[in-house]
Order: structure tokens, then C-alpha cells, then sequence
């Protein structure tokens, strides 16, 4: 440790600090930077390069920025946007039979979507997949080029209290800035964003050159099993595997002044159970420790005991973030970030950024662990029999779900030990009879973290081309004209549909398109999405669509130019 104090004291005597409004202090001299990552043979040009922007191409189309300005096509898409969340289409858990009663909302669901948008209903060959998952294919003329794939998912989560909340949380309220409502912005906001695209562009004849998708799974909200894994066996055997040229789902949100994150990796997901079974008996007469007891030791234990550890190596797709904030926005970050990315202690290096910049930083490089259930008991004065919790675990990218569940059984090992339980270490297939045991096991639904897509500028020409729209969209909208957009691949912390589209592509971008601050309370009481923000993903997903449906490999690129300081907004 004292060899990184060392390390850290000499930038600090590199770098004169003032401080700024955004909590860090601020480097004095951006070429004392530069200078120290030269010093260690990097250079100042390859250090975060921007995609060249892709401009509009010469296919006689209509301009995307129409849906921002033109009044008309605003109020259409509050219209569809509010008849969209006044569905409840909300899943539970327990829902597991698509063709149950409980489902009925999701038809009307999908009756909406065929009133709103009639031309791809009829154009568009529609795949009923598990009954209510949706695949829409528009079919292009170039075979040989692979499909691209647009994702949503039409379900959403349920309301706690609706009393608490502004306008009703299925109204579709509009104020005439924000849209509310369950689902505005997570995520049917995509699903009518994509549908109103498709039916702009097949209202001016467009006919695509490289086929289209759109998929719409039905139980994102509870893993997907039923809808997204589904889809993929459908995509996959109609398509085979690595057929798609890239996919676009939900996850990072979203336009963060200068730096605009990308979702091209998952952390993994685990949910550990932990049952519990002891002598029950009448609560006047307890043993020195109940399983009540017992339970909440191991919780105690758990949070306490061989805590995960944060890193931050060479591959992890945050270092990458960091290298553009130090880049393009130097003026607002730490002033010993240059040191701690230099670094080899891989650790330290992640547990001194997480300090400064907090949870959510930290859970991109390391582990969490959430108890979410725990459940035992019925009366007040019977000692119950069987106890139970369960724990989530969302795994950083250098680590496996096996790595939680072995540090799982060392801990409880110990514990069943002090009360004499056999411990079943996550066995299958056995029943268990009898008290005094600790059992172990998971849902059957174990999630590595996911493979990272490809996003070097020189190598890979889908992530260049992706990013190079997002660049001309957003440098030109209104809201951002005139600062620079740096498009960066990171971690999501949290899981999509994706997960079960691994095999479908090798280029998975989880983003949702939205500004910062313009989609809110997501999951929570008052949902909404403003609407100029979902004006601005039509505009991002129409000029997608256009930038991809070519014959071949040439974009047009436009003259790009290094952001002044004088663009430069807090990034951190």
C-alpha cells in the first residue's frame, strides 16, 4: 500500500489544484497530463478517439430532425405514447403460463399497436413467438447482408400504492412536457418509438436493402424466460448463430453532456436461497437461538465476511470511460485519475475510484449482494419450522456465479457448524426431510457476465458506424447543439433481454437513447419521460436504420473536429 501512497503524493506535487462545482478538483495544467500519459508510452491521439460522425445519406428521404420541430408528429406521439401506458401490462413472478387470464392485457396490448400503425402490420411479417412475444421482419433485398435487431419489451412492473403518485400511474397523463405512467419510460417509449419509425418510413415507400427486426419479449421485468429466450431459439434457428450485424435493447441511459455511455458488456446474476429447517415449538418455551435466529446470522454473515473485492483491469470497459473523461472533459476529474489508470494494482485502483465517485461506480467493478426475501413464521406465539431468504447477486466481470455461490457455502459452513445443521451445498434432485439442516440452492437461472462487444474505432466498423450516428443525431439536436458527444462502451449493472441473445451477435449495445434527467423514476412511484426525449429517439433510430441500409461498407463521414475547452461541460 505505501508504494501506491508514493504514486499518488507525486501527482499530487505534478498538479496545482483548485476547486470546482462538480466536487473534484481541477487539473491546472492539461498538458502536465498529457505529458504523463506520454511518459508511459501512450499517446495523446490514440487516447479516446471520436467516431467520425455519419451524416444523413442520399436516399431521398424525409429529414429526421421533422420529428423534433413539426408540431403534428409531437402530438401523434403523445397520443400513441399515452394510449401505450394507459395498458397495464404488468408482470409478476408468478406468472408463468402466457396463455393464462392474467396475460388478457397484453393482447390488448398488441390490438393497440395494429390500430396505431397499420402499414407495418400489413407490410411487416409478424411472428407470434410463446404466444405474446412479437417479431416484426421487414425483409430486405441484399441477403447477404446480416439483419439488424431492435429490441423492447412490452411489459412492465407493478404499481405499490397508486394514491402516491401524481396522475393516476395508468392514466397516460400528459402536462404538455412530461408523459406519466407506468412503462413511459420503461420501456414502451421504444416500443412506439420504433413501430412510429418503421410506419414513417414504409409511409414514404421506403423499401430496406438489409432486413429489419423488431423483437418485443413480454416478461423482461421477472428475467425473461418466457419472451426474450423464446425470441432468440426463434431467431436463432431461422437465422443461425452470429447472424445479426448488431443488436439494440434497453439498458444505459443515457446522454451525459459530453460522455455518453454505452452498454456493451452485463454483469452476471445469481439468486442464492437459503432454507433453513429446525425444531419448531411453542414460543413460550424457546431455544437459546430460533431459526429466525440462525437466518438472520447468516444474512449478518453474508454482508459482513470475505466481502467481494473491486477491480479495475485492462479489459474491463469502465477503464475505457475513464480514459474519455480524462480526455475530453480533464478540467472535471480527479486530479490523481492519470496515476490510479497507470496503476497495476488493479484493486486499489478500483477502490480508490469507487470511493470518490460512490455505488454506483462501484458496482460496475465489483460484486453486489442484496438479501431481497426472508420469509418464516405465522403465529406470534409458534416457533416456526422453516425459514427461508433469498439473495441476489449481480457479478462483476471478473468473477463467476460459481465464485458466489463457493464463498456462499464457506461462510455458512461455519454457522451450521456453531448449530450443529448438515449443510446441503447446492445439490440437486434430493429431497430433504427431517430439521436441523441448512439447504442451499439457486433458481436455475445462473448468469455469467456477458461477453464485451467489440468497440475499437480502427477494427470494428459496426461499433465506428453505431457511435458515428449517435454523434451526427445528437451534436445536432437542438437540446445539445454544439457540444460534442464521446460515445464509450461500459458496464450495465443490471440485466435486459439480452442476456439470451448472446448468440445472435457479437455486437450487443444496451442503450437507451434518452438524455439524463429526461426519463425518471424508472420502477418507481411517478414514472415519466419527457416528450422532446422520445422526439429525439424516433430521430436516433430513424437515422440508424438509414446509416445501415447499404450495399456495402462506405459511410459518409463528416469533417470532425476536436472539442475546445470552451465545450467542455462536467462529465463526472
Amino acid at each position: 500500500m505505501s508504494r501506491h501512497i508514493v504514486e499518488f503524493n507525486r501527482v499530487r506535487s505534478l498538479s496545482m489544484t483548485v476547486p470546482n462545482h462538480c466536487g473534484f478538483n481541477r487539473i491546472q495544467s492539461l498538458q502536465q497530463v498529457f505529458n504523463f500519459w506520454n511518459s508511459n508510452d501512450h499517446h495523446q491521439n490514440n487516447l479516446c478517439p471520436l467516431a467520425p460522425r455519419v451524416e444523413s445519406p442520399q436516399d431521398g428521404l424525409l429529414p429526421p430532425h421533422r420529428f423534433i420541430w413539426d408540431q403534428s408528429v409531437r402530438m401523434r406521439e403523445v397520443d400513441r405514447l399515452s394510449k401505450a401506458v394507459q395498458i397495464p401490462t404488468t408482470v409478476e413472478e408468478h406468472m408463468q403460463d402466457p396463455y393464462s387470464e392474467e396475460f388478457t392485457p397484453f393482447l390488448d396490448f398488441q390490438g393497440l399497436l395494429q390500430s396505431l400503425f397499420p402499414l407495418t402490420h400489413s407490410q411487416a411479417r409478424i411472428d407470434h413467438i410463446n404466444r405474446l412475444g412479437l417479431v416484426f421482419t421487414l425483409n430486405g433485398t441484399d441477403h447477404n447482408l446480416k439483419p439488424l435487431l431492435l429490441a423492447a419489451h412490452q411489459d412492465v412492473v407493478p404499481t405499490d400504492n397508486p394514491s402516491e403518485w401524481t396522475y393516476p400511474p395508468f392514466s397516460g397523463h400528459f402536462d404538455g412536457e412530461w408523459l406519466w405512467g407506468r412503462g413511459a419510460s420503461d420501456c414502451k417509449n421504444l416500443i412506439i418509438g420504433l413501430l412510429s419509425v418503421i410506419e414513417d418510413l414504409l409511409a414514404q415507400e421506403w423499401h430496406p436493402i438489409r432486413t429489419v427486426i423488431l423483437a418485443f419479449g413480454f416478461d423482461e421485468e421477472i428475467q425473461g424466460f418466457l419472451g426474450a429466450r423464446s425470441i432468440s431459439s426463434f431467431l436463432e434457428q431461422k437465422y443461425g448463430r452470429h447472424s445479426f450485424e448488431f443488436i439494440v435493447d434497453e439498458g444505459g441511459m443515457g446522454i451525459e453532456n459530453l460522455v455518453n455511455d454505452e452498454g456493451v458488456s452485463e454483469k452476471g446474476d445469481i439468486n442464492i436461497i437459503f432454507n433453513l429447517s429446525v425444531s419448531g415449538g411453542h414460543s413460550s418455551i424457546p431455544p437459546p437461538h430460533t431459526g429466525i435466529g440462525i437466518m438472520s446470522e447468516v444474512i449478518y454473515a453474508l454482508e459482513r465476511e470475505d466481502l467481494f473485492i473491486p477491480l479495475l483491469d485492462e479489459t474491463h470497459p469502465s477503464r475505457r470511460r475513464l480514459e474519455c473523461q480524462m480526455r475530453h472533459s480533464p478540467n472535471y476529474v480527479e486530479p490523481w485519475l492519470a496515476d490510479i489508470l497507470q496503476s497495476t494494482n488493479y484493486t486499489f485502483a478500483a477502490e480508490k475510484l469507487a470511493l470518490s465517485r460512490g455505488p454506483e461506480f462501484r458496482f460496475m467493478v465489483q460484486t453486489s449482494q442484496a438479501a431481497d426475501i426472508f420469509n418464516g413464521g405465522v403465529k406470534g406465539n409458534n416457533l416456526p419450522k422453516h425459514i427461508s431468504a433469498l439473495v441476489n447477486y449481480r457479478v462483476a466481470m471478473h468473477q463467476t456465479p460459481d465464485t458466489v455461490k463457493s464463498r456462499a457455502v464457506h461462510i455458512t459452513a461455519s454457522i451450521a457448524r456453531k448449530y450443529n445443521l448438515t449443510l446441503f451445498d447446492f445439490r440437486e434432485g434430493h429431497t430433504y426431510e427431517g430439521n436441523n439442516y441448512l439447504h442451499l440452492s439457486t433458481e436455475n437461472s445462473e448468469l455469467r457476465p456477458s461477453p464485451i462487444s467489440p468497440m475499437h474505432l480502427e477494427k470494428d466498423a459496426v461499433w465506428t458506424r453505431f457511435a458515428g450516428v449517435i454523434r451526427s443525431v445528437f451534436e445536432s439536436v437542438p437540446s445539445l447543439k454544439g457540444k460534442t458527444v464521446v460515445v464509450i462502451g461500459d458496464t450495465m449493472p443490471g440485466n435486459t433481454d439480452t442476456r439470451f441473445y448472446w448468440n445472435l451477435s457479437k455486437n450487443i449495445y444496451r442503450w437507451e437513447p434518452v438524455r439524463t434527467g429526461k426519463a425518471l423514476n424508472i420502477h418507481a412511484t411517478d414514472e415519466r419521460i419527457a416528450i422532446d426525449a422520445h422526439l429525439e429517439t424516433m430521430t436516433f433510430y430513424y437515422e440508424l436504420i438509414r446509416a445501415f441500409n447499404v450495399q456495402d461498407d462506405s459511410i459518409t463521414q463528416a469533417q470532425d473536429k476536436q472539442p475546445s475547452m470552451e465545450d467542455k461541460t462536467c462529465t463526472i
